[in-house]
């Protein structure tokens, strides 16, 4: 795997400290009645983590991923056409099939 630059791991770095901001300050908030520092903490977490992902999406774009030339198909076999029974041998054919059932 590819390092990353330097500039994106802060990003990341800088995103997963203020997601865990807020998640810690919202945890607090559900413990406390009416403290202030849970709702400060939770707040500065979320206005961080809004400031991390914009930070983090104007790093740019990856780079062009290319892909190489797909390699040409063979083509599909044609199907060969099957040839057609002369009329003569059609009428033989169902005469001794007929002869067959009346011995029977």
């Amino acid at each position: 795997m590819a390092a990353l630059p330097m500039r994106e791991q802060n990003a990341r770095r800088f995103m997963a400290i203020a997601a865990t901001l807020g998640v810690l300050g919202v945890a607090f908030n559900l413990n406390s009645e009416d403290a202030t520092w849970p709702k400060v903490l939770a707040c500065i977490g979320v206005a961080t983590l809004v400031w991390s992902i914009h930070r983090f999406g104007r790093l740019g774009a990856d780079e062009t991923i290319v892909f190489d030339e797909p390699e040409d198909a063979p083509a599909p076999r044609k199907k060969k056409k099957k040839k057609k029974t002369p009329a003569a041998d059609a009428p033989a054919a169902t005469a001794s099939s007929d002869d067959s059932s009346d011995a029977t």
